[in-house]
């Protein structure tokens, strides 16, 4: 080593700043190659992790905010449901709520000629209750019982009106009105796992026939 020091130390001054030079550009591709650009890179991959965790962190807070807006608004989807639910009269009460009606239709003045419960017919958690009406009175009578109807604490609807039959009796015209009144009932656990059963069944059989 000595003697490459003392070789070099001869040689001019140009060349002893050539060597120095190359020495320094040598040493310096070394570090490069060796030390900076192996911590260049791993910095680079940290980077590259923090950025990620920092996305990671802003998506799952965007999923925590979303679940707790979705927990609020299933919560009162719940509340909207269970009072409308307080509309639906269940099995026990919907006889009292069909002789109400007949009740209504008499003090009104009418004379009921039918008035018959019908099938029910199945939907998801609730089931229509419909009741074939007939009555005959005069047009005050019937006005009276639908606006009477309308007022009742459940819900009740007449549709399908038919007017037939028109009288003068001491000047007043009385009519014969045939109708459907729909009341809904809210369906009991064991009747919407009955109904969920058939509605599979039914599935199931249409798949075989297939």
């Amino acid at each position: 080593m000595h003697a490459i020091i003392q070789a070099i130390s001869e040689r001019p001054k140009s060349h002893r700043i050539g060597i120095l030079l190359a020495v320094v550009a040598v040493i310096s591709f070394l570090f490069w190659q060796f030390v900076y650009s192996s911590k260049l890179e791993e910095k680079t991959k940290l980077e590259e992790k923090v950025a990620n965790l920092e996305r990671s962190i802003l998506d799952e807070r965007r999923r925590a905010a979303s679940l707790s807006r979705l927990r609020e608004l299933v919560k009162e989807l719940d509340q909207k449901l269970q009072l409308a639910l307080q509309e639906l009269p269940d099995s026990s009460h919907i006889d009292r709520l069909i002789d109400s009606i007949s009740d209504l239709a008499r003090k009104s003045g009418l004379e009921i000629t039918l008035f018959t419960r019908r099938e029910d017919k199945y939907q998801d958690f609730y089931a229509e209750v419909p009741v074939s009406i007939s009555v005959e009175g005069n047009y005050h009578e019937v006005a009276t019982f639908f606006d009477e109807v309308s007022h009742l604490d459940r819900i009740v609807n007449i549709n399908q009106i038919s007017i037939s039959n028109p009288k003068v009796s001491d000047n007043t015209v009385n009519i014969k009105v045939d109708c459907n009144a729909t009341t809904f009932r809210y369906l009991d656990e064991a009747e919407r796992q009955r109904l969920s059963a058939k509605t599979e069944a039914q599935t199931q059989g249409g798949r075989r026939k297939r």
